[in-house]
């Protein structure tokens, strides 16, 4: 597909080794001279093939744009990106295909959201997350002056610069304006006031400066507490009054409500003070549409437990009162635990990146040798996820709308990059993969906004099976372990086990004796004759053995 546009009068081809990302209706370049191009895709992109639907949206999106752009007022916040010009499609064409915006850095606000990538980045505190919420606040509030709504308002739309306590907001182009009403929504974020029961979490009423501040409590709720709104598990006394995960939003059943099973991997609802976790049941479950205090966020005084290191803003710590002590070593029926070391738990699975046993440099996947570096196979720069244990790796990138899988053996060259990947539409949030302990087999994750889908690939890089998953236990995969055919998720219902069945990768068993010591923000790692599980609050870990 010809990605050619004309920029300041000169022909400017994008390659995928520019491309910095993606969503549903564009693709985003580095021009390398501190700018960034948005591109926007048309009807004939690859992603809408057979979508007829999404075609004529694209259509409609080339012809509105670039008149929204030119609508969009002066004297917008400074946090706000705003176009610093635009891409056309030909020399003499007026037609506009992009827009340019200059280069920012930071991460995503969605990911300071998640559990794992928040223990795993202990640089990013309380104070940062605070910090950055303060600074959205003020940009919203400011856009709102100036007449602009966000609209399709989302934790990917705002990039944290946690060192400068600053914020980005991105995606300038979908912003409501008087006479282009936003179309885009995210239903991790839509305002269930613009829903109607009849259709699901999809707005039927326009969005409104109301549902930008619902927004911003959902991304407020994430950053402090680590969970959604409509997370945990509703489990009433009587079964015939449990809500359905779809009715949740719509019912208002929130996760701080009562009968919620609340996730293990969450920060506990009493990190936070009595008004903050009051203003958000008025939000969620009383449709209180106020724009959010913004001196409630600005007393938040988070600070670190000297005991377990959780972060709190009460004058004692919920995470060690809540804390069971577990003993030496303890037999329970067909279960034998004891505590053990952080040092001693080892994960087999690791992501690939500069400091591995195999790296990316340049354009290609290499391995140590005796001799020096030896190259495995040819890759894409900077689009390339991959993940390998010492026998069996995996990964892909994506390429002029397609995704390219592969295979390789970690300890020879060669890469095959046959894996028969499924169509990957949209934004790409996420990738992660699970390797078994044997190399026979990985389990490979890919989340879009559609939802996940797992990719089990065999070590000839054939595909075992591709299945959309929408379980409970998807909660814990991020820290699961694989032998053989088995996948060991942790759950708050204990350790289960997924299997490939019939095509369709689904759970078999649930290690119900393990619940006590479990819960879906935990890791696990394979041990000679058991499990070891490194705590949530990375401040313990134990080793299982299961009958």
């Amino acid at each position: 597909m010809n990605r050619a546009v004309w920029i300041d009068g000169r022909r400017v081809q994008p390659t995928p080794q520019a491309l910095l990302g993606q969503g549903g209706e564009a693709e985003v370049y580095d021009l390398g001279d501190g700018r960034v191009l948005k591109w926007w895709k048309p009807p004939d992109h690859p992603d809408f093939d057979g979508l007829p639907a999404a075609q004529a949206a694209a259509a409609q999106r080339l012809a509105e744009a670039p008149a929204r752009l030119r609508a969009l007022p002066g004297g917008l916040p400074a946090a706000v990106v705003a176009p610093c010009g635009l891409a056309l499609a030909g020399k003499r064409s007026a037609d506009v295909v992009g827009y340019l915006m200059p280069k920012v850095d930071g991460v995503a606000l969605h990911a300071l959201g998640e559990p794992r990538w928040r223990r795993e980045h202990p640089d990013v505190t309380g104070e940062v997350a605070v910090a950055a919420l303060l600074a959205l606040h003020d940009a919203l509030a400011g856009l709102h002056r100036a007449g602009v709504v966000v609209g399709d308002c989302n934790d990917f739309n705002v990039l944290v610069d946690a060192g400068a306590r600053r914020v980005h907001l991105i995606d300038v182009d979908s912003y409501q304006l008087p006479g282009f009403p936003c179309h885009m929504f995210s239903e991790r974020f839509v305002d269930p006031r613009l829903c109607g029961a009849a259709h699901g979490m999809v707005p039927v009423r326009g969005h409104d400066a109301a549902s930008d501040w619902f927004a911003f409590a959902v991304m407020a709720c994430r950053s402090l507490l680590w969970v959604a709104p409509w997370a945990g598990v509703h489990q009433p006394a009587e079964a015939s009054r449990r809500c359905p995960p779809t009715l949740r939003a719509l019912r208002r059943t929130s996760v701080l409500g009562p009968d919620i099973v609340y996730p293990r991997a969450a920060r506990p609802i009493a990190t936070l003070p009595d008004d903050v976790i009051a203003r958000f049941r008025d939000i969620f479950e009383r449709d209180l549409r106020d724009p959010f205090p913004r001196d409630e966020l600005a007393r938040l005084r988070l600070r670190r437990c000297p005991a377990c290191a959780e972060e709190h803003a009460r004058h004692a710590c919920p995470s060690c009162h809540a804390r069971a002590v577990v003993p030496p070593a303890v037999v329970h029926g067909r279960l034998r635990w004891q505590p053990i070391a952080r040092g001693d738990v080892a994960f087999d699975t690791y992501a690939i990146g500069r400091a591995t046993p195999v790296w990316i440099e340049g354009g290609a996947l290499y391995r140590g040798a005796r001799l020096g570096p030896e190259r495995i196979g040819a890759v894409l720069p900077n689009q390339t996820h991959a993940w390998a244990n010492d026998r069996l790796g995996v990964g892909l990138y994506r390429a002029g709308g397609y995704a390219v899988g592969f295979a390789f053996r970690p300890d020879r060259g060669g890469l095959n990059d046959q894996v028969a990947l499924p169509r990957i539409r949209g934004r790409l949030i996420s990738a992660d993969a699970t390797i078994a302990t044997d190399g026979s087999r990985a389990w490979l994750w890919l989340v879009t906004d559609a939802g996940t889908t797992c990719v089990v690939v065999g070590a000839d890089a054939s595909v075992i099976a591709t299945d959309a998953i929408d379980a409970p236990w998807l909660a814990g995969v991020a820290g699961a372990c694989a032998a053989g055919p088995h996948l060991f998720v942790p759950t708050d219902d204990g350790i289960a086990r997924i299997e490939v069945v019939r095509d369709a990768v689904v759970q078999t068993r649930v290690f119900a004796e393990t619940a006590p010591l479990v819960g879906s923000g935990d890791r696990l790692s394979l041990a000679r004759g058991g499990i070891c599980v490194l705590r949530a609050s990375g401040t313990d870990a134990l080793r299982l053995e299961l009958a």
